[in-house]
């Protein structure tokens, strides 16, 4: 069989990221789709952060067991410390970051999947998005000021 041809991903620009992000209804949606935009993660790795994994002094987000099974940081921007702040103060999250509907449970990713795409209606962007693609950015780790 021959191989498929590789097809780059789908850019976004910076006005698309905030115009999407800013379609996002949720809080806690908004800000785990910041998130993995701002540090570049993978939805999986996104869902299982925990509060302790943010490192405020360094400006490190401990990624534990990413692809691979690797642990490793990723760099944390003063804006998305900020947002991940205002974050906490409003939903108070005790071990997982982002919890789920089920007690002492990370939120889904097919919760996250289908917030996105109903932000993507939302927002009236022709590209397609998914979680995965907000990864593939080359703006990442520049969040977005308005946001």
């Amino acid at each position: 069989m021959p191989k498929r041809p590789f097809k780059l991903p789908v850019i976004l620009s910076r006005e698309e990221v905030m115009h999407f992000l800013d379609s996002v209804d949720s809080l806690k949606h908004r800000t785990i789709l910041m998130t993995a935009y701002a540090a570049g993660l993978r939805i999986s790795e996104a869902i299982h952060l925990k509060v302790t994994d943010i490192d405020s002094q360094r400006m490190t987000l401990r990624v534990d067991q990413g692809k691979g099974r690797k642990d490793r940081y990723v760099m944390l921007s003063p804006r998305l410390l900020e947002v991940l702040r205002a974050y906490w103060k409003a939903v108070r999250p005790a071990l997982w970051l982002f919890p789920g509907d089920l007690s002492g449970q990370p939120i889904t990713r097919a919760a996250v999947e289908l917030a996105c795409q109903k932000a993507h209606r939302a927002s009236g962007i022709a590209k397609p998005i998914t979680p995965h693609s907000l990864r593939h950015n080359p703006e990442y780790r520049i969040m977005p000021s308005k946001v």
